[in-house]
């Protein structure tokens, strides 16, 4: 088993060499290729992006429309509930 030394001496070394990596790609200017690749990349998961939220849109709208025709049903079932009983009373004889 690898002492607390060990592993950290071990992650030195891991960053050290990332440090190293990082510089040296700091100093290189990027390629035309690798600049076109990176773009391309971007516009592919920003396109993936717009399609994910277009979805969610689109089901959000769908959900708000159920749930609008659900009240507007609600509300003109109250409403005949209401004018049953509005009829129902004027045929009632008044209380005593």
């Amino acid at each position: 088993m690898a002492t607390l030394n060990q592993i950290l001496a071990e992650q030195a070394k891991l960053i050290g060499e990332a440090k190293k990596s990082l510089e040296e790609a700091q100093k290189k200017p990027p390629t035309t290729n690798g600049s076109i690749a990176i773009k391309a990349a971007t516009v592919a998961e920003l396109n993936i992006r717009v399609e994910n939220l277009t979805a969610a849109k689109d089901d959000i709208e769908r959900q708000i429309g159920e749930q609008i025709a659900a009240y507007k049903m609600e509300i003109s079932a109250l409403e005949k509930q209401i004018e049953e009983d509005k009829k129902q009373q004027g045929n009632q004889p008044p209380p005593p």
